[in-house]
């Protein structure tokens, strides 16, 4: 039947060819000829996708023979990229391998056993053979290989963190007030020791390696950098600007850890008021001195120091059996006190 808009006729062409080809495959046809079953693991019977094949290879013989493309490259691999989402996308709806397709998936996997082997073997043979061509990580894209180890790095350490372990070998249990445990310390201050000495020894930058000037520490930008972060006004502005965007993220204001809407996370908050005056006592202030005159009561002072109680009491012509110094310090002080 002849539309007079072509594109109704397309639709409507269009709509019966998907509704004829639903009923085949209902039927369990050939969607193609509708007369025969289609082979195993195939949509088309033998025959039709025979017909198929020279017909696409006598189609494909012609266009490279005359120098053109059977497919815009770009377009064939955005249509590869959508059929490979949607096809994994129902196999993982149905709980099967998306890559083979037949096998069930492991749990918590995507793939099945068999491929998950092949695939962790071809990643050997792949990353072998970039080694044993110079290659960094094999031949993988160096900055994404280093973000994704950043990133599992700054995840390990939060895990042992959290588990109450050193955040470095997560082993032992870190030393009071610290993340890493007493070896991993003293192997890091060990490690940075020997690296300091040695970029001293060579005339380099203690802080990037790079070429000093008249034997100094650091190099013109490292010197440069520490006066700029050293800069009062500069280090506060960062840590209000780092305390405004956690509190607005409602995280720890200290770590960056979630606080659940406090302004510090549970550890935190307690190392804070551990270190507190609250917690520690009254601190210890400077004494001051009184000369009190035995026969009069009158009293002299107050003096910060009894080196100045001493020359107060020479200037008013006193004997020292004829006062008594006394300070105000707490006998307790030492005890309920910090220094």
């Amino acid at each position: 039947m002849a539309y007079k808009d072509p594109e109704v006729g397309k639709s409507r062409d269009r709509e019966r060819f998907r509704k004829r080809t639903a009923e085949r495959h209902a039927a369990g046809l050939c969607p193609r000829c509708g007369a025969r079953p289609p082979a195993a693991r195939r949509s088309l019977c033998e025959p039709c996708a025979e017909k198929r094949r020279l017909a696409e290879r006598a189609r494909n013989a012609s266009l490279r023979a005359a120098g053109i493309l059977r497919w815009d490259p770009a377009k064939a691999q955005a249509a590869e990229r959508r059929r490979y989402r949607r096809q994994t996308a129902e196999r993982k709806a149905r709980g099967i391998c998306t890559r083979c397709g037949r096998d069930p998936a492991i749990p918590n996997r995507s793939v099945c056993q068999t491929c998950l082997i092949k695939r962790r073997e071809a990643d050997r043979n792949r990353y072998a053979a970039g080694k044993a061509a110079g290659k960094l990580y094999g031949g993988k894209p160096v900055a994404g290989k280093r973000k994704s180890a950043r990133i599992a790095s700054r995840n390990g350490r939060r895990i042992r963190r959290d588990a109450g372990l050193c955040a470095r070998c997560g082993r032992r249990p870190p030393v009071e007030g610290g993340a890493t445990c007493g070896p991993c310390r003293e192997a890091r201050q060990a490690g940075e020791r020997e690296l300091y000495a040695a970029r001293r020894a060579a005339g380099l930058s203690t802080r990037c390696g790079g070429p000093t000037t008249d034997r100094t520490a650091t190099c013109a930008p490292c010197a440069a950098l520490e006066a700029e972060r050293g800069r009062p006004e500069r280090r506060n502005a960062a840590a209000r600007r780092r305390y405004r965007e956690r509190r607005a993220r409602r995280q720890c204001t200290d770590c960056g850890q979630p606080a659940h809407g406090a302004s510090r996370c549970e550890a935190c908050a307690k190392r804070s008021y551990e270190r507190s005056d609250f917690f520690l006592g009254i601190p210890v202030w400077d004494p001051s001195f009184t000369v009190i005159e035995l026969a009069t009561g009158e009293t002299h002072g107050p003096f910060d120091t009894e080196a100045e109680a001493v020359a107060g009491l020479v200037f008013a012509g006193l004997e020292f059996d004829e006062v008594e110094i006394i300070n105000d310090a707490p006998v307790t002080a030492r005890l309920t006190a910090w220094a």
